[in-house]
């Protein structure tokens, strides 16, 4: 039988603790964080405390601390350690990306919005990704997909407009892509979000 090599689980644990240890800054103050940001890639921890209705369950949850991200993501360039090539591979460029989207649509606002991150080496940032993902299951990267897309670019305006840019409108370029082959209905959603946020306030103890 192959032998088959396995993350020892205790490295999970490991990374998941040390990501609580991290403070949870404002998004808004992205900005005061770019110098030490800017110099590492890794991963890092969306949390929401806004009113947008789907998504009381997760405010409820954030109100006396990081407790349910919406999201979970990771920055990582193409080969270089400190990611400096394009503002994307950084943690603050990464970062600044997202706060952009979320100020380009007209139902969220980026004072809503904080934020944890874990720099580590680029060999184990896709792992970090996974394993935060694995373990919050949070809800724009299970139920709502497409908030980290990037523009598509012309000439591919048949591309399906994702579930996030339809239900958070306001991105430019997702105006080019189509919602015909990709529709949602918003009541199913609603419920499914609610019941997967009870789920895991349950999972993580978040009171």
């Amino acid at each position: 039988m192959l032998e088959i090599f396995r993350i020892p689980p205790d490295l999970s644990e490991s990374l998941i603790a040390f990501c609580s240890r991290q403070d949870c800054c404002n998004l808004q103050e992205l900005n005061a964080l770019k110098a030490d940001l800017s110099q590492y890639v890794g991963v890092y921890i969306l949390y929401y405390r806004g009113d947008f209705s789907m998504y009381e369950l997760i405010k409820q949850a954030n109100l006396n601390s990081c407790c349910m991200p919406i999201y979970v993501g990771k920055a990582a360039s193409s080969g270089r350690r400190t990611g400096r090539k394009t503002i994307g591979s950084t943690l603050y460029g990464r970062l600044l990306e997202h706060k952009k989207s979320i100020q380009a649509v007209d139902n969220l606002f980026v004072e809503d919005f904080q934020f944890q991150v874990a720099a580590m080496d680029i060999d184990l940032v896709s792992w970090g990704e996974a394993v935060l993902i694995r373990h919050f299951n949070p809800i724009w990267n299970w139920e709502i997909s497409g908030f980290g897309i990037h523009d598509p670019g012309s000439g591919r305006a048949g591309q399906k407009r994702s579930v996030w840019d339809q239900l958070h409108p306001g991105r430019t370029f997702a105006t080019k892509l189509s919602v015909a082959n990709n529709p949602i209905d918003v009541n199913v959603l609603a419920v499914k979000i609610t019941e997967h946020g009870q789920r895991i306030k349950e999972k993580l103890g978040c009171t």
